[in-house]
Order: structure tokens, then C-alpha cells, then sequence
């Protein structure tokens, strides 16, 4: 049709020659300009349908697996991702997500619980087509449908075995074993801050022991920690190199490695891993395709391969295989629910803390203990039965700056997710943050003060 207007236009004769000639490259122009700009836009609305974007603390060989099945069954569907870690990703999606990506897919809980509060999620509007498991206490999927939970997993502690047989280590049996003197050195996690598995660990040790306890046991552990690393990733890299012997993590990371052994606490927190659209992303038709695909029996047997290793939920695939460590967990009774509400509430409190006080003096807390544990020798070689040291020394190693009430009170847990954001720190957060310092360097001065006092007491015996 817009071939025979141009002929007509064509046709007329009257102006000069010059002037016909401008009007046919005029013609000529206007008769072009609705296929080019119709195919440009074509191309993009094609490009837009065809592309699909992943953001996502999985790592490779975890995902792509899942992505080539996907691309196999869609062919005409593009899948791109990006592997961040969980902290790094909230900060993106929190900021307006401004990379436009369609799905959310991670292993932290809390993860969700922060976008979903922040609406940044969009609500799924198929639901759950292929039925899942039912635990008792534990929401694989979000009540009002924007998350939905694909594979469930537990924390616990992993070791090198050639690392723990040459130091002549036993391996921890429980949570408590973690903070033996005999494990110092030995011991490696990374910093909940930038790990959303870590914050896993912290968040359920602190559910499960109280708040006070939760943090006097996790403080007895740092005194053992060779290190404090930046991604969860680096813990197992870290057993397998020979730089430490245990490190505290989350069940697949160690399962999806022959060198490693793996062993749950008890009770073992459970951790729903989940995936979500996204709500400013491009292709939420794409997105809940793929997600649909995630979570049916072909999806989830996915997760069985020996490369990814993780426990899936699909109740069909469940009927048929063995039943896996963690479920015989379950079964018995050694499980706890965890609860992501309230840790979405304390999120970053908890990892402020966390930093305060463990990453930021991690070199001055082993260097107190090693000075405790060598003096500790002495007074044993030295025949003393009761050496009241130690009593006195835990509690300024082990106390908190925050009471378990300011925990879980509102107006106190949002001055650290306001300061998250990027926003300027108000003046009471500040006072709060300086506050903790100043309860720190006093506990700790006296600490070193103690330790001084119990040294000259043990030269005076020898002389």
C-alpha cells in the first residue's frame, strides 16, 4: 500500500526538472521512514520478549544447568545473568534496580523479606503449579505469593579432613564445640555483612540461643577465627588450600565437594532458597516462565546433579528418591524454623554488630585469647587448681552494647536500615555507633588489664 502512494506521487509532472527530483527524494524519504522506524521498533519489542535477566548470588556451575534446560524447552527466550553476592544485589535492586533485571534468585530468606518490604517484588500470578513438601513451621513460600522457595538448606560447619587428621583435631560435634580453645586458629567464617549465607548462621544462633548467648557464643568463636572472609565462597576454597580446618557455613557448599566434610548443628536452622520477579524488570511474562520451570519436577531434579547438590521440594521427587540427612533431621525433631520476619527486622543491626565487633577487632580479640591461652599453660604447669582468670575474662570478650529489647523495637532497628540505604547517618545513629565503640575499647582495655595483672601474679609465684 505504500508502494502504490508513492507511484502515484510519482506521476506528477508539472513542477522543473530540479524541482521533481527534490520531491522524489522527499517522496522517497517519507515512504522509507514507516518501514525503518517500524523494524527499529519492532526489533526492540523482539529483543525485550526474547531477553530475560537474572540477577543472582549463585555461581555458575549452579546456574546454568537451570539456564540451559530453560533455553532447550524456550528457545526463543535469551537468558542473561549476573552472579553478585546477596548484599551487593539488595543494594542494586534497593537503589530502583536501575539495570531493569526481571528475577531475584538467592539463598538468603531475608533477602526477600527486605525486597518484598521495600516493594520491590512483584507478585507472582501463577502461584505454585507443582505441589511442593510440607514442614511444619517453615513457609517455603511467601503467604502473599512474591517469593517463592525452590530448594531448602541447613547450616552447619564443613572441614578439611587431611587438615583436621595432621593437626590432630577431632571434628566438631555440636555448635558449643565451635568455641573449645583447641580450635584456635583453626576456625574460619565469612562476615554476615557481605554474605547473606553467614547472616543465616549469625541470625539462627541468635534465634535459637537468645540474644545475649547467641552473641557470648558467637564471640567465643571469633577468638578462634584464622579469618573473617569476604564471601561465603572463600570459606571452602580456604578448607581445601590447607589455610584453616572448619569453617561455618551453609550445607551445599560443602556438599558439592569431594575434599570436604560437612556436618549440621543441632538443631540445624532451616533456610528456604528463593526466587522472585522483580518488580521494574522487562519480561515479568518471561520471568514467571522461568520460574514456573524452576519449580516443576524437571527443574528440581536439577538440583540432585552432583555439580549443584541441593535438596529440592518437589514432593514428586521426594516420594520417589532416598531421604536426605537434612529431612531425617526434620523427621526427628532436631530442626528450628527460621524466622525471616524478624530477621529482616534486625538485618542490618545484627551485621553492624557483627562488623563492630568482630571483623573490625578480630586482630586484638585472638591476640588477647592467645595471650589468656598461654598464661592459662603456665598455671597449670604451675600445679594451680583454681585460676579464676578465666571467669573474669569471658564476660568482657563476650558482652553485647545492644539488649535484645532494642533488637526487636522498631524505632531502634531503623536507624541502621536507614543508614544502609546510603542516606546520611542521623545524629542518634551516630551516638549509637559511638557508643558501642567506647563499651568495646573499655571491655577490652580491661581485659588486657586483667590479663597484665594475672602475668606479674604468675612471676611473683616463680620467683
Amino acid at each position: 500500500m505504500p508502494q502504490s502512494g508513492c507511484a502515484l506521487a510519482e506521476s506528477f509532472c508539472g513542477p522543473p526538472y530540479k524541482m521533481r527530483l527534490l520531491l522524489r527524494i522527499l517522496i522517497l524519504i517519507c515512504c522509507l521512514v514507516p518501514f525503518l522506524t517500524g523494524s527499529v521498533s519492532a526489533s526492540e519489542a523482539l529483543k525485550k520478549t526474547r531477553q530475560l535477566e537474572v540477577i543472582t548470588s549463585f555461581p555458575p556451575e549452579f546456574y546454568t544447568p537451570f539456564v540451559t534446560a530453560f533455553s532447550q524447552r524456550y528457545p526463543d527466550i535469551q537468558v542473561l545473568t549476573l552472579n553478585k553476592k546477596t548484599t551487593a544485589s539488595l543494594a542494586e535492586i534497593k537503589r530502583g534496580n536501575p539495570r531493569k533485571f526481571d528475577i531475584f534468585w538467592s539463598s538468603s530468606p531475608d533477602a526477600f523479606a527486605i525486597l518484598k518490604a521495600e516493594n520491590a517484588l512483584r507478585q507472582l500470578s501463577r502461584g505454585r503449579r507443582h505441589e511442593a513438601l510440607s514442614i511444619d513451621g517453615v513457609n517455603l513460600d511467601d503467604p502473599d505469593g512474591y517469593f517463592m522457595g525452590f530448594s531448602l538448606s541447613g547450616v552447619g560447619w564443613m572441614w578439611n579432613p587431611a587438615y583436621l587428621e595432621k593437626e590432630g583435631l577431632p571434628i566438631p560435634g555440636q555448635w558449643q564445640d565451635l568455641t573449645d580453645p583447641i580450635y584456635y586458629g583453626h576456625l574460619a567464617m565469612s562476615t554476615p555483612s557481605r554474605s547473606g549465607t553467614t547472616h543465616l548462621i549469625v541470625e539462627g544462633l541468635l534465634q535459637d540461643q537468645g540474644w545475649e548467648k547467641g552473641w557470648g557464643m558467637l564471640l567465643r568463636m571469633a577468638v578462634n577465627l584464622r579469618t573473617v572472609s569476604a564471601r561465603s565462597f572463600s570459606v571452602p576454597e580456604g578448607l581445601i588450600n590447607g589455610r584453616f580446618g572448619v569453617g561455618l557455613g551453609i550445607d551445599f557448599l560443602a556438599q558439592s565437594r569431594k575434599e570436604l566434610g560437612f556436618r549440621y548443628g543441632d538443631p540445624v536452622y532451616l533456610a528456604p532458597a528463593g526466587i522472585a520477579v522483580l518488580s521494574n524488570g522487562k519480561n515479568p511474562a518471561g520471568a514467571e516462565l522461568f520460574i514456573d520451570f524452576i519449580l516443576s519436577p524437571e527443574g528440581q531434579a536439577i538440583l540432585l546433579a552432583p555439580a549443584v547438590s541441593r535438596l529440592p521440594v518437589s514432593r514428586e521427587l521426594h516420594l520417589k528418591g532416598e531421604e536426605p540427612e537434612l529431612f531425617k533431621m526434620i523427621r526427628d525433631n532436631h530442626s528450628k524454623p527460621y524466622d525471616a520476619v524478624l530477621s529482616q527486622s534486625r538485618y542490618h543491626l545484627v551485621n553492624q554488630l557483627f562488623d563492630r565487633m568482630i571483623t573490625y577487632r578480630l586482630p586484638e580479640r585472638r591476640k588477647l585469647w592467645k595471650r589468656f591461652l598461654s598464661l592459662e599453660k603456665q598455671a597449670v604447669s604451675m600445679g594451680l587448681v583454681h585460676w579464676p582468670v578465666k571467669e573474669a575474662l569471658i564476660p568482657l570478650l563476650t558482652e553485647v552494647p545492644v539488649t535484645e529489647e532494642q533488637s526487636r523495637t522498631p524505632e531502634f532497628t531503623t536507624l541502621f536500615t536507614l543508614a544502609s540505604r546510603g542516606s546520611a547517618r542521623g545524629r542518634e545513629q551516630r551516638k549509637q555507633i559511638q557508643s558501642w565503640e567506647t563499651f568495646l575499647s573499655r571491655r577490652l582495655a580491661q581485659a588486657k588489664e586483667l590479663l597484665d595483672k594475672a602475668e606479674f601474679d604468675l612471676k611473683a609465684r616463680r620467683r
